[in-house]
């Protein structure tokens, strides 16, 4: 009689995972787009502002923290620029962070039926994550821009450095939702407190006001990965002068892995995902 032993195997592979990865993104490219296309017509089809929703809430809340500045309900003071066009381009910026920390989870949960029938590149989900932070980039620059001119900040060439900022803060974003999204699909926890989280964590970065020197809120404002990347934009934006080049080469390294970290832990944990919400 033969004797059969099975034996745990790990058959996840580095250099092959990685391979799919990239090979995912290559062939993932058309879908993503045609995903973005479709979701951009259905998500503004039924709502009367449409894709103006995508900047109402930075400049709502930009608006009531100019007022309570300008009425001296509180005293912001030091702000490098303008008020008024420091804390719309801090907003601004928070709000491109906060909704590409989101749209991996977003994005991951609406194609939750389709990856579970069809066998498609779930990097292409990734890409059209993206894709909606660029559109929504695009919009949010084309307010942006007139606004900032008038109140005397007018486009130069110091602006395109900024972009690599606004870079920094996508990265920063899909990286962080996307090592969330895992456990975002398992459990609706993740889903309901990041609306709660989001919030407070902005107000311990330099949104609204400049950065500190010293105290608790200096610190926490150091080990805040969004800080780097957010003042860079800015002060390319406002003309000052940026002084964050070491954390910013730090983070910017460790957000690189923690990127391919991430695409590595949503590659092996996603088809046990979706066999688990299939059944």
């Amino acid at each position: 009689m033969k004797t059969t032993i099975y034996s745990p195997q790990n058959n996840y592979v580095l250099s092959t995972l990685v391979r799919e990865i990239f090979l995912g993104f290559k062939e993932g490219r058309e879908l993503a787009y045609r995903l973005f296309i479709r979701d951009l017509r259905a998500g503004y089809k039924r709502s009367f502002l449409g894709i103006f929703w995508l900047f109402i809430p930075p400049f709502f809340t930009a608006g009531i923290w100019i007022f309570l500045n300008d009425q001296q309900v509180v005293s912001i003071q030091g702000a490098p620029m303008d008020y008024a066009a420091f804390t719309l381009c801090g907003t601004i910026l928070w709000s491109f962070f906060a909704e590409a920390l989101n749209k991996p989870i977003q994005r991951y949960q609406s194609a939750m039926g389709m990856m579970s029938k069809l066998n498609f590149p779930r990097e292409s989900l990734v890409l059209a994550a993206v894709y909606d932070q660029l559109f929504s980039l695009i919009l949010k620059l084309i307010v942006l821009v007139p606004i900032l001119w008038i109140l005397g900040y007018p486009p130069n060439l110091n602006w395109l450095i900024g972009f690599l900022g606004i870079f920094g803060l996508l990265i920063a974003g899909i990286s962080i939702g996307l090592m969330l999204s895992p456990i975002g699909l398992l459990y609706g926890d993740i889903g309901k407190a990041l609306p709660m989280i989001l919030p407070f964590v902005m107000y311990l970065s330099p949104v609204i006001y400049p950065l500190r020197d010293g105290g608790k809120l200096a610190i926490l404002q150091g080990i805040n990965p969004v800080t780097p990347f957010l003042e860079m934009a800015r002060s390319s934006l406002g003309g000052y002068e940026f002084t964050l080049w070491q954390p910013l080469l730090i983070w910017t390294g460790v957000l690189v892995g923690l990127l391919l970290f991430s695409l590595l832990v949503v590659k092996i944990a996603m088809p046990m995902i979706v066999e688990r919400s299939g059944s």
